[in-house]
């Protein structure tokens, strides 16, 4: 029988700091890999920059398919858990498993499919770098299985508390695809020399190694659902449960995917600006992605336990925290800008162009916080539609804001449309589970 950790008593600020840091470590090593993979293709130039960026549009495509899964798995298997139901979360867990696999391998094949059109969709007018990115697209998609094995992996020990065994697996993936990144990239010793195409090589080996890690180092999470049957109808559940998260994801994807053609159209350039400036604006949401999965968990299992004034304690320790490391990332942001886009790449005029990114999206952090609690929050007692509904509204206005705001001042209006929305949703969603919280209480 798997040993669980009781996050229904207890202080709450040491239990949520203990679930929260091995995530934000966690969550810092997949960003730290993008950011290797970065800076490795940022030695090749603009360019090669552009060309795994416009392919990570679709790779991000896939992560946000996989909350299909993710989501509703997350809140089933923490919620039977607090309420000691085991073969009930046996069996959320075997069904997650094998939804997993058949729609990575679904999703996988759809976009390999389609690779050429979805490329050319950006009008790029550089054959060069159409093609680089096609053939970095097409070689990732062959770790896309195991990266939503991990994910789900990852996802179900969170549930447990095992939040140090994930780290640890995610952990050996990380080091090795820095091991793998040059060698492929630039062909050393024996490895052939791929260019941007060894970035993807060396990111799916990782992939597939650290999905073997997560099952062989995860076997006693697995005993119980072995012996379990699928079950359709929670299959159905668990996917009619994350499909708000999911849809709100996908659609978040295809506007930065349209935000994206409105960018190129201010060169190559402006793309390499974007792209790193989202690796180092990482930092926050894949922080709060730590706290956010925390909090998830947390409220999870309280939410099954009915201890409904402890989840209001735990929110409001955790908002507090989220809004300090928020202000403290927007501050560097405005006094370090050049010197953080210095380290991805030696462009001027990329360089310039980040400076500008950075100091607009500065103040947007706390709010970007509050938002990305707000959603763990929310999942956490199974109100998954609650934080959709407001980011697909406001992330859809990003597009007529870019589109008048660059008529007017140009590129930096781009960035701004995207600050100013993350205000709003982060606003929003503060006062949304808060007064969801009080009615939890008084019923």
């Amino acid at each position: 029988m798997q040993q669980k950790m009781d996050m229904t008593t207890g202080k709450i600020e040491p239990l949520l700091l203990k679930l929260a840091i091995p995530i934000i470590l966690g969550n810092f090593i997949q960003t730290a890999s993008g950011m290797v993979n970065m800076i490795w293709v940022g030695h090749l130039g603009s360019d090669a920059v552009a060309a795994i960026g416009t392919a990570g549009f679709f790779v991000n495509l896939a992560i946000a398919f996989s909350t299909l899964i993710v989501i509703g798995a997350g809140v089933r298997i923490s919620q039977t858990i607090g309420a000691n139901q085991p073969q009930k979360t046996a069996v959320y867990i075997k069904t997650s498993l094998v939804l997993a696999v058949i729609v990575s391998i679904i999703f996988s094949i759809v976009i390999g499919v389609s690779a050429p059109q979805l490329i050319s969709f950006f009008n790029m007018n550089n054959p060069v770098v159409e093609q680089a990115a096609q053939s970095y697209l097409e070689k990732s998609l062959v770790g896309i299985p195991f990266l939503f094995l991990a994910t789900l992996f990852t996802t179900i020990l969170t549930s447990y508390g095992d939040t140090t065994r994930a780290f640890h697996i995610n952990a050996a993936g990380f080091i090795l695809n820095i091991i793998l990144d040059p060698l492929f990239i630039f062909g050393i010793g024996i490895f052939p020399q791929m260019g941007t195409d060894g970035a993807a090589v060396a990111t799916t080996l990782a992939r597939m190694i650290t999905a073997g890690l997560f099952i062989f180092f995860s076997k006693k999470y697995l005993i119980a659902p072995a012996k379990e049957k699928i079950s359709y109808k929670k299959a159905i559940e668990i996917m009619k449960l994350s499909f708000p998260v999911t849809l709100q994801r996908v659609i978040f994807i295809f506007i930065t995917i349209y935000m994206a053609k409105i960018i190129v159209q201010f060169g190559t350039e402006a793309i390499a600006v974007q792209k790193i400036g989202v690796q180092i604006e990482s930092v926050t949401y894949l922080t709060i992605g730590g706290v956010q999965g925390a909090i998830a968990a947390f409220i999870g299992q309280n939410y099954g336990a009915n201890k409904i004034d402890r989840i209001a304690k735990g929110y409001y320790k955790a908002l507090a925290l989220v809004t300090g490391f928020g202000i403290i990332v927007g501050i560097g942001f405005v006094l370090f800008p050049r010197q953080l886009f210095s380290i991805f790449i030696s462009d001027e005029a990329v360089i310039s162009g980040g400076v500008i990114y950075m100091v607009t999206l500065a103040i947007s952090q706390v709010f970007m916080c509050w938002e990305l609690l707000s959603v763990g929050a929310f999942n956490g007692m199974g109100k998954t539609y609650a934080p959709p509904i407001v980011s697909i509204i406001f992330s859809l206005l990003r597009i007529p804001m870019a589109l008048i705001f660059a008529h007017y001042i140009g590129l930096p209006g781009i960035w701004l449309s995207i600050s100013i929305s993350s205000i709003i949703k982060g606003i929003l969603l503060v006062v949304w589970y808060s007064i969801t919280i009080k009615k939890a209480q008084i019923a």
